[in-house]
């Protein structure tokens, strides 16, 4: 399997999209040098720093809960900064988070269906990803370096045969995908619990059994809890990141449970289908339903059985993954991205309470989980909610740990414009009076 031609893609990125482009031998490069950085052994290393990002979320929530939407946005943005650059971004404001999703929104228009704008539009991904590596590059020679993977590539880049536009088009992709996803995962996420309070009551009382109420949760709790595990898949198939998948090509005629396709056809997972269709699936000319009630937001489903299938059901080829593609196609930052998502939502149920948002007569507005924008990357379209601190005590202990990510914050914090070194010592001068 490959990708089929992508015509306007392949224009813009010169074939060294990592995602988008065809077989070749540089392809087998970019993928080879991201197999050997995206290891799980390097995606432990960078824990420390989503651990401090998750706690900068948090503590952005108690302050401003209304802009959680972009608070979720930059918070995704520079977990993924951080990790592939060691800058991050302590604001939405902050220059490169704007250009990114400014360029990015611009760049998923290009890859729908019948948008034609011109080339030119998007020299972004030729000069902010050079540009980043060429900050990486200076910090390495001053010996300012904080272990991040182009760090790493620009190391070995030698060894493993990249060249400038390979380096910077490879780290580019890899921002693309690592911060849009999870930024659209855990929208999905909080729209979801606003949508089923009664899961957030049961992840509660979890949480609070398990982490207690004098700390906020690491990820070796997450073994501990395996409702909030169920939360993360059930995420996944309830609102997939991608619901179609980017699409597979068939280089040979293939045959497939008596199907035959040919050669040249362009192949989606349809992950939406795969988890919403109650529909049916034939085995020895018997139908089984493959989910009881799939519109439903039901976590317990992964405690019933491994996949979340009904029980009885052969769903041993089904992964509720599939948003992070598939085969020699799968999004190498898998691990990164999983440790995010798991941290994120252990520390968010910890922290608060998500309810409907009310009018000004008291009423609660609903929420329609079926409201999303429309692209290669499915997100909810922005909506209203109350989101509260789950106790003062809480509150307090997310200010004292705020500060105390401080130390770990700052060693990512490099060449910051003037705006965002004013924005972080207010931050840390409020969280300093209130502990």
């Amino acid at each position: 399997m490959d990708r089929p031609p992508l015509h306007l893609a392949e224009v813009v990125t010169q074939g060294l999209n990592l995602v988008l482009s065809r077989y070749s031998e540089k392809w087998k490069i970019l993928r080879r040098a991201a197999q050997a950085i995206l290891t799980p052994q390097a995606s432990a290393r960078h824990l420390p720093i989503q651990q401090a990002e998750i706690i900068q979320l948090v503590h952005d929530l108690l302050r401003s809960p209304e802009s959680f939407y972009t608070h979720v946005q930059r918070y995704s943005n520079s977990v993924i900064l951080s990790v592939l650059y060691g800058k991050r971004s302590p604001r939405f404001e902050t220059p490169e988070t704007v250009k990114f999703f400014k360029v990015e929104h611009e760049w998923t228009t290009l890859l729908e269906t019948g948008a034609t704008p011109p080339l030119d539009y998007f020299p972004f991904f030729k000069i902010y990803p050079r540009a980043m590596g060429e900050v990486e590059t200076e910090r390495l020679r001053r010996g300012e370096g904080n272990g991040s993977y182009v760090e790493e590539l620009v190391e070995k880049q030698k060894e493993l045969e990249l060249d400038r536009e390979m380096l910077g088009y490879l780290s580019g992709v890899l921002i693309e995908t690592g911060s849009e996803t999870t930024s659209s995962y855990l929208q999905s996420l909080i729209l979801a619990l606003v949508a089923y309070p009664e899961v957030q009551k049961k992840a509660h009382e979890e949480i609070d059994r398990v982490v207690g109420q004098h700390r906020m949760p690491r990820l070796g709790d997450l073994e501990h809890l395996p409702y909030v595990q169920a939360i993360a898949l059930e995420t996944h198939r309830f609102r997939p990141m991608t619901p179609y998948g980017i699409p597979h090509y068939t280089l040979a005629t293939e045959e497939y449970k008596g199907y035959v396709i040919p050669k040249g056809s362009t192949i989606f997972i349809n992950a939406w289908g795969i988890f919403h269709d109650p529909g049916k699936i034939a085995v020895s000319s018997i139908d089984f339903q493959l989910y009881d009630d799939p519109e439903n937001f039901n976590p317990d489903r992964y405690l019933l059985t491994e996949n979340g299938t009904k029980p009885g059901v052969d769903g041993s080829n089904l992964r509720p993954t599939f948003a992070f593609g598939a085969g020699r196609r799968i999004c190498p930052g898998l691990h990164v991205a999983q440790h995010t998502i798991n941290l994120s939502i252990m520390n968010l149920l910890w922290a608060f309470e998500f309810h409907k948002a009310v009018d000004p007569k008291g009423n609660p507005i609903e929420v329609d989980t079926m409201d999303y924008l429309s692209g290669l990357t499915a997100k909810p379209r922005s909506f209203k909610c109350r989101i509260t601190p789950r106790s003062a005590e809480k509150a307090e202990i997310i200010e004292l740990e705020f500060l105390n990510a401080t130390a770990m914050l700052s060693k990512f914090e490099f060449d910051l414009c003037p705006e965002d070194q004013e924005y972080v010592a207010k931050l840390r001068g409020l969280a300093k009076s209130k502990v």
